[in-house]
């Protein structure tokens, strides 16, 4: 069958760091790997950089079937928009849709205002196994209701599971991703000033059980890896700026040490890389941190920090506490990482616990972070808990920069200390480190790309920019 591959482009990104992660479609490209595997002809589009209209694109290839990745809630629209486009384009084609959000929480596209027309199939699990017995069937013109963990229409606007669920792969024999099939849009990929970057994997899921994390209840606890022959095969195959997109790194010492051996043997060596890691693995973990350190020239790791106080630790179910924090950052500087994170923002924050977020990040020199207010997070016990509070149900405003529901403080007092927040972050080209001395730090090449992003990060300390998207009506206040 010829399958088309599609990353829907963005329609609304208007906070964050979106434009400094801007990264390839990974899972469709080990979908595209597994496909070829079983003789398929397999194509990818990344709609956020492709030039062509999504018309020109079916009458240039002429899929069977088109998949849709909807990997994060705020892509809901723009899937159902490319959904559209395809079945006028061909109404013949068979379009799928699936990713992590829409498998954690379907009823995103159920529910949408022009209901999911257009969409011959949800995937709700992995899509490796899916996509291809879902091909099988098309084109032995099979009955769809015996495959595990996919939705079908039931011509009331609705999906009915199909199956029973499907269970998790066998990661060792889950292929590398096609890497060769985004060449085309390899050069637009970033992770904050490194481009262009590839992502990888090497594990799938956590067991941790963070109150606003959609990751866990997903894969139901349970964390996987993928073997460490075919990680050491991909990392030598890869660029040189690498964001390893693994949601708990380093989570099991005993096979971290025989990757990091693996990989030190390849004799590989990148110019930098990016991991996310919790601070109760790295605050114990200095001599495998000294193991990994010189597989790249420049090493960051990314904490999820959330939190300056206990008490706020506590409330996100984090499962750690603020000295472990400090003993993780004390612990990667010394072995030679650099140390970046997130806090999240409260809507229940007071004007003291901005103080002492604020207090916190200049005592530890954490100025290399993020600030993301509590969002439940669709697919989410939190969600679930949160729906009478919450406010506002359009997805483009789940961007972890929004506020859903009124908060603590008056709404233009928490913008105006939430934007003085990021005033204090490197990202203030006005404060701490200047404009110039980020474009020092960038390829020649890339340095009009780049004082875009910057220009655009301004935003974020800008107040009125988050009232002019404020979205809650007095009534419901």
């Amino acid at each position: 069958m010829r399958v088309l591959l599609i990353k829907p482009r963005h329609l609304a990104a208007h906070f964050g760091l979106a434009p400094f992660f801007r990264t390839e479609p990974l899972g469709l490209e080990y979908i595209a790997s597994a496909l070829t595997a079983h003789g398929h002809q397999v194509r990818i589009v990344d709609m956020c950089f492709e030039r062509r209209s999504m018309a020109k694109i079916i009458r240039s290839f002429r899929p069977e079937l088109a998949a849709i990745s909807c990997l994060h809630i705020q892509d809901v629209a723009a899937t159902l928009l490319h959904a559209e486009e395809i079945k006028r384009a061909d109404a013949s084609i068979f379009v799928a849709v699936g990713g992590h959000s829409v498998a954690a929480y379907p009823q995103a596209l159920e529910q949408s205002q022009q209901g999911a027309r257009g969409i011959d199939a949800i995937c709700v699990g992995e899509g490796e196994g899916i996509m291809v017995a879902l091909c099988d069937a098309l084109q032995n013109r099979r009955s769809l209701d015996k495959i595990p963990s996919l939705l079908l229409p039931t011509g009331d606007g609705r999906f009915t599971l199909t199956g029973d669920a499907n269970e998790w792969l066998e990661m060792e024999h889950v292929l590398p991703p096609d890497r060769e099939a985004i060449d085309a849009y390899r050069k637009h990929y970033v992770c904050l000033n490194y481009m262009p970057v590839w992502t990888m994997e090497t594990t799938r899921g956590c067991w941790h059980r963070c109150k606003f994390c959609s990751v866990w209840q997903f894969y139901k606890g349970v964390c996987r890896y993928h073997s460490a022959q075919n990680v050491s095969a991909d990392f030598q195959r890869i660029g040189k700026n690498v964001f390893v997109i693994d949601d708990l790194f380093w989570a099991d010492p005993e096979r971290s040490e025989e990757l990091g051996h693996a990989l030190l043997a390849s004799g590989e060596r990148k110019n930098w890389i990016l991991v996310q890691s919790r601070v109760d693995l790295v605050s114990r973990s200095a001599d495998l941190l000294r193991l990994w350190r010189p597989l790249a020239k420049n090493f960051d790791i990314f904490f999820g920090f959330e939190s300056p106080t206990r008490k706020g630790l506590n409330s996100l179910h984090k499962g750690s506490d603020v000295a472990k924090t400090l003993e993780a950052v004390r612990v990667a500087r010394e072995q030679g990482f650099g140390v970046t994170g997130n806090f999240i923002i409260d809507p229940d924050f007071s004007e003291q616990d901005f103080y002492e977020l604020w207090e916190f990040i200049e005592a530890h020199q954490l100025f290399r972070v993020g600030f993301t207010i509590l969002t439940p997070l669709p697919g989410t016990q939190y969600f679930e808990q949160a729906r009478d509070q919450i406010k506002v149900l359009d997805w483009s405003q789940y961007d972890l920069h929004h506020l859903l529901w009124k908060p603590r403080l008056p709404v233009e007092r928490f913008f105006e200390l939430y934007c003085e927040t990021w005033r204090r972050t490197v990202l203030n080209s006005a404060g701490r480190k200047k404009w110039w001395r980020w474009l020092t730090q960038v390829d020649l090449r890339h340095i009009g790309h780049m004082a875009r992003i910057l220009i655009r990060s301004q935003k974020l300390m800008n107040p009125r920019a988050y009232l002019a998207e404020y979205s809650i009506p007095e009534e419901v206040e």
